[in-house]
């Protein structure tokens, strides 16, 4: 039998299934309850576990589908937080009424974290899926793995402890669904050592001034991103650093925000000249594959044309030189002739490579694409380039010549 809404009073909504409401709300209807001489509402209820999520927090949540968010942990020690970094993230993200789950993936290492993994697994055997391999792979090969089994369209990737305020994850996921296509952080203030801190930001510098990111934390792992960002975008080796760069430059929104920076791992002082080499050369890839990915020719044929010149300079210089002193002087053919013989035929080696990444790149021209359409606005008839169709032309430009 209907009944009159307008009248009819609001039914009481228990605890465990009114997430969604926030505390003002509560507070200012029961103070409205009190004014009329009701007894005010919700006398049990300490606080409210999810905000502005009320067509799914009011439902139970049911682990075996409709996954939203996935949250990707690699584990790299064998003394991971793996239970303080699931309970953290996947309280906060049962507050906001989202559907999740936790896929823990260990690079090579057991211990104590893969037994707490075991008994989280074994606890929610819907929401934790712990992978592990059998030698180290790296970070891109642990979110690699952990997307093939991803069934979440956000992803959210997050050290091996508790590394930023899950707190944040509110914001983060509001940009995402403002919109965003990758929410990156910024530790601000960061509460690390002093010179961890400046070598991070040097670093960060380097890349804003090298490939024009505007990034300034691209070290903190703690992302939130569509899962249409990894389809499109590969990442290897230490490419998953560099993740935000590489997803900006293919073409997608990224965002980033300032986090509270909560605890940090990892050594202190100088990383070391290995280190610093190492990250010399993941950036010279990351410029390459910005930059010159579709025009290798520019690349190989600016450095091979550098070869060839100082070759070419070195040989000419000899030879002139051989030519106006006496025949005494020496023989033509010397060690730094052939040095500059060498590098003359360096660079023609290495502009032809140039030339066969240029007929590679033709070749797969369609299949090739470095641009998102992120909308098509369409409005009014379509027009179309027909010099014999003059319907849709300007009347202006129908009126007789005279």
């Amino acid at each position: 039998m209907k009944t009159d809404e307008t009248t009819r009073p609001e039914p009481e909504i228990p605890d465990e299934q009114d997430p969604a409401v926030r505390p003002h709300e509560a507070r200012s209807a029961n103070d409205a309850n009190a004014a009329q001489g009701e007894a005010p509402r919700h006398k049990k209820q300490k606080a409210p576990k999810a905000v502005a999520r009320t067509d799914q927090a009011a439902v139970k949540l049911d682990p075996t589908r409709d996954i939203e968010v996935t949250v990707i942990v690699p584990i790299q020690t064998g003394d991971g937080r793996v239970r303080e970094i699931v309970e953290a993230v996947g309280s906060e993200l049962e507050r906001l009424g989202r559907n999740w789950e936790c896929i823990l993936v260990f690079d090579g290492v057991r211990g104590p974290a893969w037994v707490e993994a075991q008994r989280l697994a074994s606890e929610r055997p819907a929401r934790i899926l712990p992978i592990a391999f059998q030698q180290p792979a790296g970070e891109s090969t642990c979110l690699t793995a952990a997307f093939e089994r991803a069934r979440g369209s956000i992803i959210v990737t997050s050290p091996q402890y508790v590394q930023i305020d899950p707190f944040e994850l509110t914001r983060m996921l509001a940009l995402i669904d403002g919109g965003a296509d990758f929410v990156a952080p910024w530790r601000h203030p960061r509460i690390d050592p002093y010179l961890n801190r400046v070598q991070s930001a040097l670093f960060n510098w380097v890349m804003r001034r090298i490939i024009h990111s505007p990034f300034h934390d691209l070290n903190c792992y703690f992302r939130v991103f569509r899962r249409v960002v990894l389809e499109e975008v590969a990442i290897y080796g230490d490419q998953y650093r560099f993740l935000p760069a590489i997803a900006a430059r293919q073409g997608f929104k990224v965002v980033e925000v300032k986090v509270r920076h909560l605890k940090e791992w990892g050594g202190s002082g100088f990383f070391g000249f290995a280190v610093y080499a190492r990250r010399f050369l993941d950036i010279i890839g990351v410029v390459f594959l910005s930059k010159f990915t579709l025009k290798p020719l520019r690349f190989f044929g600016t450095l091979g044309g550098v070869f060839a010149l100082i070759g070419a300079l070195v040989c000419l210089s000899l030879f002139v030189s051989k030519m106006l002193q006496e025949e005494s002087a020496g023989p033509l053919l010397g060690p730094i002739f052939m040095l500059g013989a060498l590098l003359f035929v360096l660079g023609v080696q290495i502009i032809g490579f140039g030339l066969v990444g240029e007929i590679i790149i033709y070749t797969q021209a369609r299949n090739l694409r470095e641009y998102r359409i992120e909308r098509i606005w369409e409005s009014g008839p379509k027009q179309h380039d027909d010099d014999s169709d003059r319907s849709t032309a300007d009347p202006k430009d129908q009126e007789p010549r005279v």
